[in-house]
This record gives structure tokens, sequence and C-alpha cells, in this order.
């Protein structure tokens, strides 16, 4: 529920001049926002504040158009405003410097009460990689954890995903709370807001554009007691996630990768200290002593796979048992060569096998040690 001090710091968002970086600064000097518009000049120029903007402020300088369009905006969407003031804004964030002084939330806000953990990745992440982010979004979030991602293609959506199934999720956007982007993942956005909620510190009328992201990241860190990467290519924003998680003193976690994958930052990570990841047990086993009331869930249940042939299916459960180069594949599968060839490329490209440096395939390492077995996509 929005509260009169959060209508109050909208209003000063809404001053001429005034930007996030300004409110930092007076919640910074001043402790608090609360009575920042009947702050006189001394005390605004003490906190750094420009004078035409200290003016501005002093004199209730309100740009009232983009006011009264935001509220309305956030009235259509259903959106509550977050006061860094308030109670109920997430306590892992107000801890972090420079945390947004507003946010504005579309969903249930109560997600903020669980414990958060981010899992992201790369937007072009394998099939099996995919796979496993949604497994292990789905084990956290029925342990106890509010999964936090930034809502976008390949790793983030999967793990919104995987959470619903069994707990709650936060999306973090670098947009106004009134756009989406990617425009694909639209069409998940009704899960998303029923078993959570989708936040953003920037104003409704700012569309997506790539200068966001950084600021929308340091946002998906300061949620989390940790950073959970999956895949990563370099220079990726999964990896500046992970640094933003180091610098707000947050545990980094990273699954590794096989040499071969084409997301393989993680392994960088791994080789910098970050925590081995291969299920959510690693999580819990680190986090247990900060977080309470964590549930470990038995795991024993067979994993589900879905391919687009039946041939596919019938060549992975094959590879399941162990390496076979394409004329062992070809005689136990009772396939043509060419066939067994072409199947196993388009596994191979989906993130299902690997190739080994014989000439052998095996099952992704990502799917080792689980009980699994596939079938025919109904796709």
């Amino acid at each position: 529920m929005t509260s009169d001090i959060a209508i109050e710091t909208l209003k000063l968002r809404c001053v001429r001049g005034v930007e996030e970086t300004v409110m930092e600064k007076i919640y910074a000097g001043a402790g608090t926002l609360t009575g920042a518009l009947k702050l006189d000049m001394g005390a605004l120029r003490t906190y750094g504040i420009k004078k035409e903007i200290s003016e501005n402020i002093v004199t209730s300088n309100i740009d009232k158009q983009l006011f009264k369009s935001e509220l309305k905006a956030l009235e259509e969407c259903r959106a509550d405003i977050l006061c860094i003031d308030d109670e109920d804004y997430p306590e892992m964030l107000r801890q972090t410097v420079g945390a947004p002084c507003l946010l504005f939330a579309r969903g249930d806000t109560a997600s903020f009460k669980r414990p958060a953990i981010a899992v992201v990745g790369s937007r072009n992440a394998s099939r099996a990689a995919c796979d496993f982010s949604r497994r292990l979004a789905c084990d956290l979030g029925e342990a106890g954890f509010n999964i936090v991602s930034g809502f976008a293609k390949g790793i983030d959506i999967h793990a919104h995903l995987g959470a619903v199934e069994r707990g709650v999720t936060t999306a973090v956007m670098g947009c106004g709370v009134n756009h989406f982007f990617p425009q694909d993942n639209l069409k998940h956005l009704n899960k998303v807001l029923a078993k959570g909620c989708v936040v953003t510190e920037f104003l409704s009328n700012c569309h997506p554009a790539q200068r966001n992201f950084p600021r929308r990241n340091r946002i998906i860190s300061g949620l989390s007691f940790g950073v959970i990467v999956v895949e990563a290519s370099d220079r990726s924003g999964s990896l500046i996630t992970a640094r933003l998680a180091g610098e707000q003193g947050r545990d980094v976690f990273a699954v590794p990768a096989f040499p071969d994958n084409r997301n393989t930052a993680t392994n960088a990570l791994l080789k910098a200290g970050a925590i081995l990841t291969e299920s959510y047990f690693d999580v819990i086993e680190e986090l247990k002593y900060q977080i309470g009331n964590l549930k470990e869930v038995d795991k024993q249940e067979t994993s589900v796979l879905e391919f687009g042939s039946p041939e596919q299916a019938k060549l992975f459960d094959l590879l399941m048992r162990g390496t076979l180069n394409p004329d062992e594949l070809s005689a136990m599968s009772g396939f043509d060569i060419e066939s067994v060839v072409i199947n196993l490329a388009q596994m191979e490209l989906e993130g299902y096998v690997f190739r080994e440096i014989d000439g052998k395939y095996r099952a992704a390492g990502g799917l080792n040690g689980q009980n699994c077995h596939s079938t025919q996509s109904g796709d």
C-alpha cells in the first residue's frame, strides 16, 4: 500500500531538476526523506545539491503535469510506491549504498518479506542451462527464497517460471512499471504477478534502454543475500550483477560450464572465488547460518526433459548410460547414421549433449547425477 511519505517523495522526484541522484544525496545527508520538501537552502547546499535545484525544492517548483501523469499511470497498472523510509521497503536493499529512494511495484510485495536470492545468466543460454535454471529456482523457491531476476530472455525468465511453481519471485525491470522488455516475455507477466511482483526505480514514462540495465542490476543484487550466475558470456550484464554483489558484500555463486560452451564466464567467476553451485543445496549450505527457517527439500523425483523428436529422446536415453560415438548410437538405436549425426548436431546446439575430444558424445554436464528421463516435446 502506498504511504503518505511515498506520495511526498514522488512529489520531490517531480521537482524540476531532481533526479534519483539528488534524492540519494538528501537521504545520505539527512538520513530520511521525510520533510525533504521543507528543507531550507542551507541544509540542501550542505548535502551537495546545486543551487538552482535547491531553489526549486525550497519553492516546491513541482512539474505538476509529470506528477499527475505518474499517479495516473501507477493507478492504471495498480502499482504501489515504496519509499526508502517505508516499513515495507526491502530491508536488504535499504542497507546497500546508493539504494533507490523510490520503488514502483506491481503485484504482491509481501514477497519482499522472504529472504531473496538472485538467479541470472545469459540471454542466449543453452537449453540445458535454461532447464537447470528453472529447476534450481523451483527448488530454492520451495526452500523459502524469493527468487530475484531481470525478466530477460534465457536464464532470467526460466528462473522466474521455476520460482512460481513452488515459491515466489521478483522481476526487476530497467524501465517504467508499465513498460516491458522483451515483449516476448509479456505472456509470463500474470504468472509473476500472481506469485510475486514486478519492481523498478524508473518513472512510468521511462522506456527500456541499455543504459538503464546496470542500475537495474544493482537492485537485483541489492535485494538478495547472494547472486547465482548460471551461464554468462564475457562482459555480460550477469557479470556486472556478480561484481555489484561482491561490492555490496553479498555472496556470488556460479554454476560450472563445460569448456566448449559459448558462455564460460562462470568458470572465471569460480576461479576468482565464487561458490561452486551444482544444486539448490549448495546455496542452502552456504546461507543457512545467515538465514533461518530455510526448508531442505527431498529432491529424489524424476526430471522430465522434452525433445523435438522421439529419435532425440532415444539418443539421449542411450547417452545417459555413458559416452558413445555416432556409430555405436546408430547400432544401439537402430537409426541410420545420417539421422544420428543430424540429431546429435541439433542436440549439441541446444546444450543437451557434448562431444568429447575422442569423438564420443555424452549427456550435458548440468544433467549428470540426476534422475532424468526424456520425452518427445508436444510443441
